[in-house]
């Protein structure tokens, strides 16, 4: 996997982003403050997040320039869209319990990115990886 340096200011967030996790930002910021980027932004080929957001909110609060970021270009736009929901998911399965104390808004991961309509996006497994070297 590579991973380049990009100013911040060339990332776009992506518009339809399900999550308002505004209340994540601080922590967040803080975990990068004292420990580093550990973690890259990831990208679509248009520069747009796939996902990373909090990070992206987190680096504008730090006035970092450049941040890590991966470039998805070997993805497809069915890949990316999977991915974003895969991320999502996940993410918000970890932040469940939390989210009714801490204020953040989810959206129904049957809604993302489908103009607010419900209906099943795509059906997809993961079931392994490998790294490029």
């Amino acid at each position: 996997m590579k991973i380049v340096l990009r100013p911040l200011a060339d990332i776009k967030p992506y518009e339809k982003n399900p999550r308002n996790n505004n209340t994540a930002v601080d922590a967040v910021a803080e975990s990068i403050r004292r420990f580093g980027f550990r973690q890259p932004i990831v990208v679509d080929s248009d520069g747009v997040i796939v996902c990373g957001h909090t990070r992206w909110k987190a680096a504008q609060k730090l006035k970092i320039d450049k941040v890590p970021v991966h470039d998805a270009t070997d993805l497809s736009p069915e890949q990316i869209r999977a991915y974003r929901i895969a991320d999502n998911k996940a993410m918000l399965n970890r932040e469940r319990g939390r989210s009714r104390r801490s204020g953040a808004k989810e959206t129904p991961l049957s809604r993302i990115d489908n103009g607010g309509q419900a209906k099943r996006v795509m059906r997809f497994e993961l079931t392994t990886f490998t790294l490029a070297t």
